[in-house]
């Protein structure tokens, strides 16, 4: 099953280098607090048991602790574990400060998430001598320039999937070539989950095709990805499984959201609704400053002790304006049911450029000098300065979350 070999001297397959920050959100913490290293660390986005890890540090992780073990679970298997609450401006600090460093050594071609990076070797980088070197330089220059607790995994490949995947395979501070004429001998002791772009769903209907090895999946055709997939994704798929350095598709945004974890004492429907009003403001002024009306409102709750969840909607003429979205929050919220809410989230979709933005003549009239002067306070002297009414009340102290796949602003704290 192995690939030809290629001519002797640089490997024209090696083309991608992915370099992926090591248990990041618990690093930065161990970096800023030199007490909490070598020990068992979870970063967590409240101090409470009914909230689970988003981070754990590798002593942590030797416990079986894992991104989404209930904190409660955590101490449990660990008793002398420290949660530590999450800090997601620091983080997206350290973000701007490794991609500094990483610079220093390479330019960076992709901006993954926050803790992961794609960069596209040159020529003269891409034989297994020149990537083994440049990968020291990387780290050396994050521990110099960053911190030592700041470690990386760096895998190099012919495109970003694999060179993704390489990157997951020696952990933690490791180096993973996939050199074509290795492939697929090198990857056949993961599982298929291993794979990204191989999710839950996914995986299983794979296996219900009988593909439930890498080994099956690589000997399997494209037509037949496709067909599993149900569209051309699957093609795609198979391309790059086997090597072909595609361009990223154009992604289009779809929606702006925020979710938020409820502390304690915020965990009724009452005491949870200026917390959502704050969600929605932080939303509309995203959804502004990218030039963006929506046309949709999804309001969403997961319920406390595994209750399940709660997600109500309404469509609209498009709006960029708080004070409008509000009124339609409310008007959602009103029919919330009276459980105990874990978690709220606030998502506009149905997006429409500014540009093709057209005005409904019936709408009422919204005062956008206002709302564009609370935006340049906002954004002048931090978010949740000024805000409309009930919206300001506790909007600095609110722990953003940070989602992997989009690095926030700094001006959005």
């Amino acid at each position: 099953m192995s690939a030809s070999s290629s001519s002797s001297g640089a490997t024209p397959g090696l083309r991608w280098m992915v370099i992926d920050l090591n248990s990041y959100f618990a690093s930065c913490e161990q970096q800023e607090q030199p007490d909490l290293r070598n020990k068992p660390v979870v970063v967590a986005p409240l101090l409470a048991d009914t909230t689970c890890a988003i981070a754990a540090s590798y002593p942590a992780k030797a416990f079986g602790i894992k991104t989404g073990t209930m904190i409660g679970d955590a101490r449990r298997l660990c008793p002398h574990l420290i949660v530590v609450q999450s800090h997601p401006k620091l983080y997206v600090e350290y973000h701007h400060r490794i991609l500094d460093a990483i610079e220093s050594c390479i330019p960076i071609g992709t901006v993954m998430s926050i803790d992961e990076v794609a960069c596209e070797l040159d020529r003269s980088q891409r034989s297994p001598e020149a990537i083994t070197r440049l990968a020291t330089q990387i780290k050396q220059a994050i521990r110099q320039q960053v911190g030592d607790c700041l470690t990386s995994s760096i895998g190099a490949a012919s495109n970003r999937l694999l060179a993704k995947l390489a990157s997951d395979m020696q952990k933690p501070d490791g180096l993973t070539i996939l050199e074509p004429e290795s492939m697929p001998t090198k990857i056949l002791h993961l599982g298929i989950g291993d794979i990204s772009g191989v999710g839950v769903n996914m995986a299983r209907r794979l296996r219900a095709a009988g593909l439930d090895t890498v080994c099956k999946l690589w000997l399997a055709d494209a037509d037949t990805l496709q067909r599993i997939w149900g569209g051309v994704v699957g093609g795609r798929f198979h391309a790059l499984l086997h090597g072909e350095d595609l361009p990223a598709p154009i992604r289009r945004r779809a929606s702006f959201g925020h979710q938020h974890v409820l502390a304690p004492e915020q965990r009724t429907i009452r005491a949870a609704t200026p917390v959502v009003r704050e969600l929605l403001a932080r939303a509309a002024e995203r959804l502004r400053q990218e030039n963006f009306y929506c046309r949709r409102l999804i309001a969403d709750i997961k319920w406390a002790n595994d209750r399940g969840h709660w997600i109500d909607e309404r469509s609209f003429h498009e709006t960029d304006d708080t004070q409008t979205l509000s009124r339609i929050l409310m008007e959602i919220w009103s029919r919330v049911p009276a459980q105990k809410p874990l978690r709220v989230g606030v998502t506009l979709a149905g997006l429409v450029p500014a540009n093709k933005h057209q005005t409904d003549l019936f709408e009422r009239p919204t005062n956008a000098a206002l709302t564009e002067a609370i935006d340049r306070l906002n954004q002048k002297f931090g978010r949740g300065t000024v805000g409309f009414g009930a919206t300001t009340s506790s909007l600095r102290r609110m722990t953003s979350k940070i989602a992997f796949q989009r690095v926030p602003d700094l001006s959005e704290f």
